[in-house]
């Protein structure tokens, strides 16, 4: 392959992508189970390039260990998490869920795929439980091989519309019927 301004290909990855796409190239991947940059295969380099770009929240679990890669939308609803959460485990990067996670990454990386609306889980984004609802959707990233090497996460926050609906559900008909009183007397 011919060099472009005397790098080499690896070097020029991911090609942009914000900042997260910045943050890849200062992270030392030799410490993870990844490996440096030069070794990653092209799925790995390929997914990453595509969610970088994504305006939609997107985080990439590779490996069985699911080394988290993840787009500036992800970074936003990480909080106070990022950008120490960018190149960890999911398990180690999410305690709290761990459970949750180790059920995603067995079921996907089996080829199988997971979807969840408003799923309810409690988050330490900020370092505090905090209650969150999110729509989650999990896909296999496969290899050369054919076979699932990570997981692709499409995580959409839904809690301001979940607590919006519950606000002005209706509480044992009382809002309801406050609303037909109103109604009757003529009044809004």
């Amino acid at each position: 392959m011919a060099k472009v301004s005397g790098l080499e290909p690896d070097e020029r990855f991911p090609f942009g992508g914000g900042k997260n796409g910045a943050l890849i190239g200062a992270i030392d991947w030799s410490n993870t189970s990844l490996g440096p940059i030069s070794g990653w295969p092209e799925s790995l380099k390929t997914t990453v390039g595509i969610l970088l770009r994504s305006p939609v929240p997107i985080v990439l679990l590779w490996g069985p260990d699911g080394i988290m890669i993840y787009n500036d939308a992800y970074s936003i609803f990480a909080g106070g998490r990022h950008p120490l959460l960018f190149g960890s485990k999911v398990r180690e990067g999410w305690p709290e869920v761990a459970d949750f996670n180790d059920n995603v990454m067995q079921v996907v990386l089996r080829g199988g795929t997971l979807s969840y609306r408003n799923q309810e889980l409690t988050l330490h984004r900020s370092g505090v439980p905090e209650q969150v609802w999110m729509n989650l959707d999990y896909s296999p990233v496969l290899g050369a091989n054919g076979r699932p090497e990570g997981v692709l996460a499409v995580v959409v926050e839904t809690t301001q519309q979940v607590v919006a609906e519950r606000a002005s559900a209706p509480v044992d008909g009382l809002t309801i019927a406050n609303s037909r009183r109103k109604n009757s007397w003529g009044t809004s």
